[in-house]
């Protein structure tokens, strides 16, 4: 039995791209960075749990060292070959969630 993870292909909103620069310079982020982390949550897969649910979609989350979590919110279809998650807005925090 072959287990394979289908490729996911990310994508951003226009509303979602604005609100990305918008948070990522409240908190001393480049866009490149901010955008880098968004994806890498969106990657890394873990779900949350309990903060920023989203009633249309997944959110993901992240934790990074310099104390601070991206909430992702996406909107995800599966195709035959890929998964297109598209990014519908982003929340920062500092801490953990």
């Amino acid at each position: 039995m072959v287990l394979y993870m289908k490729k996911k292909i990310i994508d951003i909103e226009a509303h979602a791209f604005f609100r990305l620069m918008e948070r990522g310079t409240q908190f001393g982020l480049s866009f490149e960075e901010t955008k880098e982390r968004s994806f890498n949550a969106v990657r890394n897969g873990k779900l949350s749990v309990r903060k920023h649910k989203s009633r249309k979609g997944k959110t993901y989350y992240h934790y990074f060292k310099d104390n601070l979590s991206f909430y992702v919110m996406c909107q995800e279809r599966e195709y035959d070959d890929y998964i297109k998650v598209l990014i519908k807005t982003v929340i920062i925090e500092e801490g953990r969630g």
